[in-house]
């Protein structure tokens, strides 16, 4: 395996990590007129949105692993990541996370004072 492989891992482990592994259940009580909808139309709704949240998930984790490996791997020497390196990695991750969070969190409020 490449220093590209071993990064990538590398980032999904500690994507993983700070993520966590949440599950989306009970997504369809968040969508308020889905049940008036038939089991055809819930299950199309329901796939669509699942393809959108992997698309923005994975747009989010190529823009997450690109801006950290540009950021915090400096040495191509070895196949593998220094100890700064892996400090600094865990640093971005968990700043951009906190930073995609604290917008979605804002946008979601947002959403709220436009629908009272």
């Amino acid at each position: 395996r490449g220093l590209a492989q071993d990064s990538c891992s590398f980032f999904s482990t500690v994507l993983d990590s700070t993520l966590g592994r949440a599950s989306s259940g009970g997504i369809m009580a968040g969508m308020p007129g889905i049940e008036g909808l038939s089991s055809r139309d819930q299950h199309a709704v329901m796939t669509h949105l699942n393809e959108m949240t992997l698309q923005e998930n994975m747009n989010m984790y190529n823009n997450l692993v690109e801006r950290c490996f540009s950021e915090c791997i400096t040495d191509f020497r070895t196949k593998t990541l220094g100890k700064g390196e892996e400090e600094c990695v865990k640093r971005c991750v968990q700043k951009y996370m906190s930073f995609s969070s604290r917008v979605a969190q804002r946008f979601q409020e947002k959403q709220q004072q436009m629908a009272k």
